[in-house]
């Protein structure tokens, strides 16, 4: 729309009417907006309108699709181990192997060479079990 367009269509109008801009988004949702400005960003007029979030939950995040398509799911369960030290040990061994880059209970600790004991139940994880066949089908 040209400046004289839009000059001539609120010239209809009583200088002291106030102006709204609405701006339809798909399913029939319509926002209005009383908060609104023209600037020139390099290109001529731009009508900006300044989003009112009252009433409305906001989500804040960043989605780094690839990442979070190759990660696994956090709430994964290693089982139960007879001592802490050992559990925290077996969570370790799982994010060195899995790659996950979180931080280390026991950083200095030699992952590679180590077999993490069996569970409290005798036996061993299966997420664990997995992560040693397959070390021990490349050894």
């Amino acid at each position: 729309m040209r400046v004289k367009e839009l000059i001539g269509l609120l010239n209809r109008f009583a200088p002291d009417t106030q102006v709204r801009l609405g701006v339809a988004w798909p399913d029939r949702v319509t926002e209005t907006h009383e908060n609104i400005w023209v600037g020139d960003y390099g290109g001529g007029p731009q009508i900006n309108a300044a989003m009112d979030f009252k009433g409305v939950t906001i989500h804040v995040g960043c989605v780094l699709q690839r990442l979070a398509k190759d990660m696994p799911a956090r709430t994964i369960k290693l089982g139960h181990y007879d001592t802490a030290e050992n559990a925290a040990k077996v969570r370790d061994f799982y994010v060195v192997h899995k790659g996950l880059g979180e931080p280390l209970n026991f950083p200095d600790f030699d992952y590679d060479k180590w077999i993490p004991p069996r569970t409290s139940s005798g036996e061993y994880n299966e997420h664990i079990a997995k992560i040693l066949r397959e070390k021990l089908m490349k050894d």
